[in-house]
């Protein structure tokens, strides 16, 4: 085992799993006609919200299996003084800064989709997610990369990927019904 131990990744698993079921019952319960409506003005739509966190998902997985990650967007010394505050914030009130933006790795360009197929995706992605996770608990050698925080050990990448769904679903969750 890492130098985490058992407990640490079985509750950072048990937050994503109901981060991940949250946003997926929100999402099956938005309205179809307000499927593709933006959620605000500037806003994206909650199929551009389920494709962002499809597209998320596809590059952690990759990135965990050996592949590309995020291109990192933030200087060496920039990184060191954003993991230390607002990295640490971050995972500490389980919510992200106001007005953060996606990289274009996993903007949502383009949606392909219904409702149903993007929240089936949804589902297969955030199992095959953790199923990845729980292969590498014990590599501590594997990061995940994130555009402005740089590197991030993979407990706390799960839980980062958490939270970034918390966010998103918070968002869906204001949208009417």
């Amino acid at each position: 085992m890492s130098k985490h131990d058992q407990q640490d990744w079985t509750n950072a698993l048990a937050r994503h799993t109901s981060a991940a079921e949250g946003f997926a019952n929100t999402a099956t319960s938005v309205d179809s006609s307000l499927w593709s409506i933006p959620l605000g003005e500037g806003k994206w739509t909650p199929a551009q919200v389920t494709e962002h966190l499809n597209r998320t998902y596809q590059v952690v997985i990759d990135e965990v299996r050996g592949g590309e990650g995020i291109r990192i967007r933030s200087s060496w010394l920039l990184r060191q003084v954003l993991r230390q505050t607002i990295l640490r914030s971050i995972l500490r009130k389980r919510r992200l800064p106001q007005g953060a933006r996606a990289p274009s790795e996993v903007a949502p360009k383009e949606v392909n989709g219904t409702q149903t197929e993007l929240l089936q995706r949804f589902g297969k992605l955030s199992a095959e997610f953790e199923e990845e996770f729980l292969k590498n608990s014990a590599n501590t050698d594997k990061k995940l990369t994130h555009h402005i925080f740089g590197e991030i050990d993979l407990l706390r990448g799960i839980d980062f990927v958490a939270i970034h769904i918390e966010h998103h679903h918070r968002q869906i969750s204001r949208n009417p019904k």
